[in-house]
């Protein structure tokens, strides 16, 4: 029996259990996804505005911070840098001092050397013209010539140019010139002077106000809306002090405040102008016997014995003991110290250099050293006019000798000597054979004597006009030059060989002339007139080299500067919804910096440099800031209401926030 269900029970229930959701119409859901989408992108533009804004608030900070470092290196670079003006200044005007007595005292040193040696050379033409025994001596006499024409001729169109051609040395030396209209100064070195002195004076004036105002430019140009360096007006400790203060830089190179151990000068630290003191070491050395070429001489020295000042060079060998003996050698050096010297001492080194090596017959360096020397001791000494001797020679020998003989002043008589050094002596055939002499007729020397010297009482022949000859010998144990070789005797001593010497003396005039007056450049009435240094005020403190640091005395309290820097702090996306609780409202800066000098500590160096340090002792800034004197002294460059609203915001953090932020 097949059993039955019941069927449409059975369907019923199959669909019951199979049924399937059915989706809703598409009108039934609009705008949920929208919903969702749109408050995605809002929280996506917020984290971008987010970003955006921390990014600008993160780079106002930079920008500030490098503002900050401007203002403070700007501000105390104009000081360092008015320092260094002024340094450059005083260092001008001592050289353009020490050139006063250089340059008047050229026209009268020319013009007695040139007047002196066109009368030497003119005296040799005239010997020469008139006729000498042999020709080694007229050979000798040319060449002394030959020399004193071309130191003439060099001297020539100076002369002619400095007091011959109407241009007047007066109107770039003198002080005061008779005739010129308006006050002094008249000579263009000492307006030169003068003008350096009032550009040092309107440098230190100014330099405060307008470092304030390079700080202030230079913050602005970095996006500051207030920018300025603590203290607002920046100070110069510097005084102007005297004439008399430019003595010691132009005559020693020695500033005047260098009592101060770190105050050494220009002079000494930059230029190394520095004469240098030695103490020789020696050690006992026994002298070696004659060596190949020149060996040991002894015996005459010839019948006359001029003592004067000579140039040129000896035809005479060598002077050794005749026997050898202990002497001492150096070998080594120890440096004592050193002096300093100034631009006065500078340029007459160089002058006399100069006249060493192309002037050498005459006495050019002599006279101008002395009539400078004058010149310069006018400067700050006494006022009575000093004289100098002005030479004029007398050539002609008989006219010379009856002037001295009437008892005429001779200052100085000139001779000039032509020498051979003979193995053979003159009456000899082989006299003046080859490789048998030695002459000095190449460079004869020139002697002046002082005083009145008659040849005729040397007691030697007169062998033309004016030319006396003198021979003597000597003896010599060997002389390569003239073909004497080393001998010995027997026993193995060198034999003392002969040596003949002819000296033939010219003579070349006598000095009579008289006494001239050194003028004066320096002609002033009032030394308060005349320009000025400004050197550091010491009074303010001075630099402690115990304590190097900024941090410390003068260095701090005169040379160490704050920058401040700040600018509104809006954000730059949404301002209203991304604002500050901050009551300043901006992002403010600081950056500290200092002026120094490493070579020497005054304003003679001009070495004043500046650099950025770690901000420090912050307190001591809120009471310099607060001390400061109003912002209206300061032309319009900084906004009083932002020095008071700066001043406010600085003064509400308390020192562990300050030294979390300058440390961070």
């Amino acid at each position: 029996m097949i059993n039955c269900w019941n069927k449409p029970d059975f369907m019923h229930q199959v669909k019951r259990r199979t049924t399937i959701p059915v989706a809703k119409a598409p009108h039934q859901q609009a705008g949920q996804v929208m919903v969702m989408l749109l408050l995605g992108i809002a929280l996506l533009a917020g984290l971008v505005f987010y970003v955006v804004n921390v990014g600008d608030q993160i780079n106002r900070r930079v920008v500030m911070q490098n503002a900050a470092d401007s203002v403070a290196i700007s501000g105390a670079a104009w000081m360092a840098r008015s320092m260094n003006i002024i340094a450059m200044n005083n260092v001008a005007q001592t050289r353009l001092i020490a050139l006063v007595p250089h340059l008047d005292a050229l026209p009268l040193a020319t013009k007695m050397a040139h007047e002196e040696v066109s009368a030497w050379h003119d005296c040799l033409e005239q010997q020469i013209r008139r006729g000498v025994p042999d020709q080694w001596l007229r050979d000798g006499l040319e060449s002394l010539r030959q020399r004193m024409a071309r130191q003439r001729d060099i001297l020539a169109p100076i002369d002619e140019f400095l007091n011959n051609s109407g241009f007047d040395m007066a109107t770039l030396t003198n002080w005061a010139i008779r005739g010129v209209p308006g006050p002094p100064p008249h000579g263009k070195l000492w307006q030169a002077a003068q003008a350096l002195d009032e550009f040092s004076q309107a440098t230190a004036l100014s330099a405060g106000i307008l470092s304030q105002a390079n700080a202030v430019r230079y913050g602005h140009l970095d996006y500051a809306q207030t920018a300025f360096i603590v203290p607002l007006v920046p100070e110069l400790p510097a005084k102007r002090t005297s004439f008399a203060d430019f003595k010691k830089p132009v005559i020693n190179g020695i500033i005047p405040d260098r009592q101060y151990p770190q105050r050494l000068g220009p002079y000494d630290r930059l230029f190394k102008w520095r004469n240098y003191h030695y103490r020789g070491i020696y050690e006992r050395d026994r002298l070696v016997p004659g060596t190949p070429g020149h060996g040991r001489v002894r015996g005459g020295r010839g019948h006359v014995d001029i003592r004067g000042r000579r140039h040129g060079r000896s035809a005479r060998g060598y002077y050794r003991s005749s026997e050898p003996h202990w002497t001492y050698r150096r070998v080594g050096t120890i440096l004592l110290g050193y002096s300093v010297y100034g631009p006065f001492e500078w340029m007459m080194r160089r002058i006399r250099y100069y006249a060493w090596r192309e002037l050498r017959d005459t006495y050019f360096s002599t006279y101008y050293s002395q009539i400078a020397g004058i010149k310069l001791g006018y400067i700050w000494g006494s006022k009575q006019l000093k004289q100098v001797h002005y030479p004029r020679w007398i050539t002609d020998y008989p006219t010379a000798r009856q002037l001295a003989q009437s008892g005429a002043r001779v200052t100085r008589t000139m001779f000039y000597l032509v020498e051979i050094r003979s193995r053979y002596p003159k009456n000899s055939p082989q006299w003046l054979s080859r490789g048998s002499y030695v002459t000095n007729g190449r460079y004869p020397i020139a002697i002046w004597a002082n005083g009145w010297v008659d040849p005729a009482e040397w007691n030697i022949p007169k062998i033309a006009d004016y030319v006396w000859e003198d021979q003597y010998t000597y003896e010599t144990t060997e002389d390569w030059s003239i073909g004497i070789r080393k001998k010995v005797d027997a026993s193995g001593r060198p034999i003392w060989q002969t040596v003949y010497m002819v000296a033939q003396y010219v003579f070349g005039g006598i000095d009579v002339g008289g006494e001239v007056v050194v003028s004066d450049p320096a002609n002033y009435t009032d030394i308060s007139e005349l320009p000025a240094p400004i050197l550091l005020d010491t009074s303010y403190g001075d630099y402690d080299m115990s304590q190097p640091g900024h941090d410390f005395g003068v260095r701090r309290d005169i040379f160490t500067y704050l920058g401040i820097a700040s600018r509104e702090n809006t954000a730059a996306v949404w301002a209203s919804r991304f604002g500050s609780g901050n009551p300043f409202n901006g992002v403010l800066a600081v950056s500290q910096s200092e002026i120094f000098n490493t070579t020497s500590w005054d304003l003679w160096t001009q070495d004043w440099k500046v650099k950025l340090v770690p901000v420090s002792r912050w307190n001591d800034w809120l009471v310099r800031l607060d001390e400061q004197a109003d912002a209206g002294e300061m032309a319009g460059l900084i906004e009083p209401d932002e020095i008071t609203r700066i001043q406010e915001y600085l003064h509400r953090f308390d020192s562990a926030m300050i030294a979390e932020m300058l440390h961070h």
